[in-house]
């Protein structure tokens, strides 16, 4: 069954961990279907053109101004009609509001509605979560759905976020790092410069570890970037800030570990492609990164803002090779076993045909 497919998304970004989710969804979607993506923007809309997904730029789809908000539900009912789309696939809450009101005149052939829950959110404005069916990635997620919006569990659908198995074809690499003992040690965090992220924990404890021969690579972009650079030089610390990356493959070659702080975190792409190119990891003991990770067993948790504990777990990486390669072995098996494309898309398939079956039915009733 070939579907028209139509992604809603804000913010399409290199730094944005949606824009990645979404990206990877229209690339192996498309060589079913025919995939169609709505934004305000970015600066990673050359992903799509290179995977030759048609793009609309809607410039104003976020903003909530009432006549604004008319004339894109206008726009959006138009596209579909014209579009014939089947499924509507909305990452961000604003812009399900605007589909689902768009849906509402379609007399005939109203396509199903879908909603990726990406995030922890905490206001509440009480006409979110409206499409047909919620996919949530990770189990951190489907307690908030069924637990602050009272979503049925029957309308929630569990599916995790998945990283891209392209990445490994563009390396020969030995993922072998026994023995190795580089100076500096190279640690990588990638991430928004959010306070969710908390890299201020991050770079706490690289204070703490100031006489250790160690460097720390920080690639992304935010509103807390100007603190970290005043941290950074206050401190003297070891430390570089990249702005965001097409490219991310010869951070990870060069890495010896990778670092996610994050005070709240449903399920991270950075820790699936760190475990995706065998990089140990160390992520807080939160939300979707204490699901995945078993300290000790396939990467190395801390409590969350506790930059004392963090840096124990650093030196613990830095001291034992064979620590490092046990982890890091685990988690990429982990990764290549449950959360890659080749394991997601189909179960995202399957529900977008299921739902359509689902809306057959109901119109013949």
């Amino acid at each position: 069954m070939k579907l028209n497919i139509l992604h809603i998304t804000p913010d399409f970004n290199y730094a944005c961990g949606r824009s990645y989710y979404v990206n990877l969804l229209c690339k192996y979607q498309n060589k079913q279907h025919r995939v169609f993506v709505i934004t305000n923007g970015g600066d990673s809309i050359e992903r799509l053109e290179e995977c030759r997904i048609p793009c609309t730029i809607i410039k104003n789809l976020k903003s909530k101004n009432p006549i604004s908000i008319a004339g894109n539900i206008k726009k959006l009912r138009k596209f579909i009609a014209e579009n014939k789309i089947d499924i509507i696939h909305n990452h961000h809450r604003l812009p399900e509001m605007l589909s689902i009101r768009a849906i509402l005149r379609i007399k005939h052939n109203k396509p199903a509605t879908v909603f990726t829950s990406l995030s922890i959110v905490k206001r509440k404005y009480n006409i979110e979560y409206k499409s047909d069916r919620i996919i949530a990635v990770s189990n951190s997620i489907v307690k908030m759905l069924r637990d602050k919006f009272n979503i049925p569990q029957n309308k929630i659908s569990l599916i995790h976020n998945f990283t891209d198995t392209d990445e490994l074809k563009k390396t020969k690499m030995n993922f072998s790092r026994k023995g190795k003992k580089r100076n500096p040690f190279i640690i990588l965090a990638i991430g928004r410069f959010h306070k969710d992220k908390d890299f201020e924990t991050l770079l706490r404890a690289l204070k703490i570890l100031k006489n250790e021969q160690i460097t720390l690579l920080m690639i992304g972009e935010g509103k807390n970037e100007i603190n970290y650079r005043r941290y950074i030089s206050k401190n003297k610390l070891n430390a570089e800030i990249i702005e965001p990356q097409k490219k991310l493959l010869k951070y990870f070659l060069t890495a010896d570990i990778c670092v996610l702080p994050s005070s709240r975190d449903p399920f991270p792409n950075f820790m699936l492609q760190a475990g995706l190119h065998r990089v140990p990891f160390i992520g807080a003991n939160v939300d979707g990164i204490g699901e995945l990770i078993k300290d000790g067993l396939n990467g190395l948790l801390f409590e969350s803002g506790n930059e004392i504990e963090l840096a124990k777990k650093i030196i613990l990486y830095k001291s034992s090779n064979k620590l490092a390669e046990k982890c890091s072995a685990n988690l990429y098996r982990d990764v290549i076993s449950n959360y890659t494309q080749e394991c997601i898309i189909p179960k995202i398939d399957g529900l977008y045909k299921q739902l359509i079956q689902s809306k057959k039915f109901s119109t013949a009733d």
